[in-house]
């Protein structure tokens, strides 16, 4: 499928201790694995659709640094298309730092972002027509909630979206409310986001509020606790797979590009969940934000 992926493109910066029982605190140097890697939920949601052979475009913005070219060179590298996206002279890339534990889950984090503003509605006003050409359309929530609701009310085509962080969440409720009631086809959001947005503390209920918003399919993910499918205010909860865990960084990610590319394909409910907890099963495997080892071959283990 023809696929554009709307959203940010970061460096990420992952300090992991070397030894189980070492611990962070102030006034103290503990022997790390530091990495550095692209990423960005967009970017990486467009690397792992392209991986499995989609033609997607990657609208973003880019600083003026060498980690821009770094990002950018990855992408034209990996094949993913960036006429739609922008880059801004004198402008630092977008950096996320965060402070793991021994299998990559976050414990404490910091961001640089403030180029992310520029995806604003005037930014995304000019490439509507041609991302109305995609066959459908996967964006996060660090567009601003007014570009947000203006991709809800006029993409022409099936529109998913990634809500990131609880705090970026919040933009999402935000454009729900100034929208003009155009639905949006699936969302991925994880339990703490559903609550930013909801205020409902029960993962089944948060899905079938969110479902009632307007929202045809929403896939809730609890870690490993598995995953909420909530469609026609019926909900199912679903275990995860078993897997060894190298590094849980990006799972969600290839999670819901696995449930992208079931739907472009026409599998729908059960089965598309099982996409995408196959889809991570499958990157946790690696110690990159995205296994570059993905193939369609996984879903079919």
């Amino acid at each position: 499928m023809n696929i554009t992926v709307i959203g940010e493109a970061n460096i990420d910066i992952t300090v992991r201790p070397d030894r189980k029982d070492a611990v962070v605190s102030q006034m103290t140097c503990v022997p790390s694995h530091i990495a550095f890697h692209h990423g960005g939920v967009a970017r990486n949601i467009a690397q792992n659709l392209c991986l499995l052979g989609h033609e997607v475009k990657l609208m973003t913005v880019f600083g003026d640094d060498d980690f821009a070219k770094s990002l950018i060179t990855d992408c034209n590298h990996l094949g993913i298309d960036l006429s739609l996206s922008a880059q801004y002279p004198y402008e630092k890339s977008p950096i996320f730092l965060s402070f793991n534990d021994e299998t990559g889950n976050m414990q404490s984090a910091a961001s640089d972002i403030a180029l992310n503003d520029k995806m604003d509605v005037d930014w995304l006003k000019d490439k509507m027509e041609t991302v109305n050409q995609s066959d459908l359309v996967v964006a996060d929530t660090l567009l601003s909630a007014d570009a947000l609701s203006f991709l809800m009310d006029h993409c022409q085509v099936p529109l998913y979206i990634d809500t990131v962080s609880p705090g970026k969440a919040k933009r999402l409720s935000e454009a729900l409310k100034k929208s003009d009631g155009t639905s949006v086809f699936a969302l991925k959001c994880n339990y703490a986001e559903a609550v930013a947005i909801t205020g409902k503390n029960n993962a089944i209920e948060a899905s079938k509020d969110l479902n009632s918003k307007g929202i045809n399919h929403v896939y809730l993910t609890l870690g490993s606790k598995g995953v909420v499918h909530c469609s026609e205010n019926v909900a199912t909860s679903y275990p995860t797979l078993p897997a060894e865990v190298v590094n849980v960084m990006g799972s969600g990610d290839a999670f819901f590009a696995g449930i992208i590319h079931a739907h472009s394909i026409g599998i729908c409910g059960k089965e598309a969940v099982i996409f995408g907890l196959k889809a991570a099963q499958h990157n946790i495997k690696s110690e990159a934000p995205v296994n570059p080892t993905l193939r369609l071959s996984v879903f079919d283990d």
